[in-house]
């Protein structure tokens, strides 16, 4: 099992993000405009974006704590990297006034390349949705 971890800095309250993490369903701030719908609420609900040109992706919350502000969750369907058996935490960190950081980390099985491989490709998407991320939070 292979894992990956990154964190990113936000010019934004704790709450402010987590705010926007904490709605499972909404992913506007996605990089490309995605369309997303939800289908339940809570653990165990499953979320579907689609970002063209990647594939349509469905994900799944395994568990949110409000109180160490994270997520889990895990990719049911389309992934768009080499890997299987991907899951992933958010955890928003309170890093002061009007500032927080955000720590991203999964877990995931290559799939048809090298363990350097698949780490450089979740890597390479990581630094693309934090940069969006970023951007789109933090100009609302």
């Amino acid at each position: 099992m292979s894992e990956y971890q990154t964190e990113g800095d936000f010019d934004l309250s704790a709450e402010a993000l987590w705010t926007a993490i904490r709605d499972f369903g909404e992913v506007s701030w996605l990089p490309g405009n995605p369309v997303f719908s939800s289908e339940g609420d809570g653990p165990g609900m499953i979320r579907t974006i689609d970002a063209s040109p990647i594939p349509t992706v469905r994900e799944q919350l395994d568990a949110i704590d409000d109180a160490e502000h994270t997520i889990h969750y895990r990719v049911i369907q389309g992934l768009p990297m080499p890997v299987t058996d991907y899951s992933a935490s958010m955890r928003v960190i309170d890093a002061g006034t009007g500032h927080c950081r955000l720590r991203w980390s999964c877990r995931f099985e290559p799939d048809g390349v090298s363990e350097e491989e698949a780490q450089s490709r979740v890597a390479g998407m990581y630094r693309s949705v934090l940069r969006a991320m970023k951007k789109n939070l933090e100009e609302r």
